[in-house]
């Protein structure tokens, strides 16, 4: 098999093969090639992962601005389907944190969606980052494939990439699992066709910390149960924005592993006590 090469991208047909990306992993296109050329130029950032010489992934951000400090903006990450769960995606952002860190950048922002369990797991568990907040149908309805027209709620992450925290995270990986008997906000069951509901939400709770689990296969259920997918979208939103008014913050994600018979969990802690 041919070697992955991670670096910036550099011509005309690179900057075209990530539109074809776009339109394979999204069916639509939100940054045509001169944009991308463009960023490239002028401080942003747009790297690809090449096997063979051809762009199979590609991640790209820009110079932003966000509560007073320079940042970088990280706005879209793909892969191609036949190429994902081999680490391209980590890699492409290892590569980022250094061109941003040379830049004398310090932190990279981004949003993803709360109910993609493998985003989570990348940018919580793996990478370290912090969630900052919850932005209800952040993007408006847009026509993403992945969507399939749900309401485009985010959670917007800061990456302290020159923090000692992001820099541990990355040496030795996620902690020790502790917490699986913690309290837990929302308690599931497996429906028919082996996709879990929510059979009862707490919202009175005030543990130190709490568990929130969420879908492992959040897009085959939007193929296949799309109202309940609708629900899930709205039961997490409830659920996120009451406890963050109630001063929780996310602050790591549990991946599923044998000793939670493959669920996964956000982690919510006080803000007082998690602001490390």
């Amino acid at each position: 098999m041919p070697r992955v090469e991670i670096r910036l991208l550099k011509t005309h047909e690179e900057y075209r093969a990530c539109e074809r990306l776009q339109m394979e992993v999204w069916g639509t296109l939100g940054a045509g090639s001169e944009v991308l050329s463009v960023t490239q130029k002028y401080s942003g950032v747009v790297l690809g992962a090449l096997l063979g010489g051809e762009v199979v992934g590609f991640l790209y951000a820009f110079l932003a601005r966000r509560q007073g400090e320079l940042i970088h903006w990280s706005h879209m990450m793909a892969v191609e389907p036949r190429h994902r769960d081999k680490g391209l995606g980590f890699r492409m952002k290892l590569a980022h944190r250094q061109f941003a860190l040379a830049q004398g950048i310090k932190s990279i922002c981004w949003t993803f969606d709360p109910l993609q369990s493998r985003n989570a797991a990348l940018n919580l568990a793996r990478l370290g980052a912090r969630v900052e907040e919850y932005v209800a149908d952040c993007y408006g309805q847009f026509p993403s494939v992945i969507e399939k027209g749900l309401p485009s709620d985010r959670f917007v992450v800061d990456w302290r990439i020159a923090s000692a925290r992001v820099a541990r995270r990355l040496r030795h990986g996620p902690p020790p699992v502790k917490g699986r008997r913690l309290p837990r906000v929302n308690e599931t069951q497996v429906r028919s066709g082996g996709f879990l509901e929510n059979r009862r939400i707490h919202l009175n709770l005030s543990d130190a910390r709490l568990l929130v689990e969420v879908p492992t296969n959040t897009d085959a259920m939007r193929r296949k149960a799309l109202p309940l997918a609708r629900r899930w979208r709205m039961e997490a939103r409830r659920i996120f924005q009451h406890y963050g008014k109630a001063g929780y913050r996310v602050v790591d994600f549990l991946p599923p592993s044998p000793g939670s018979a493959g669920c996964c969990f956000y982690l919510l802690g006080r803000w007082s006590q998690e602001a490390a």
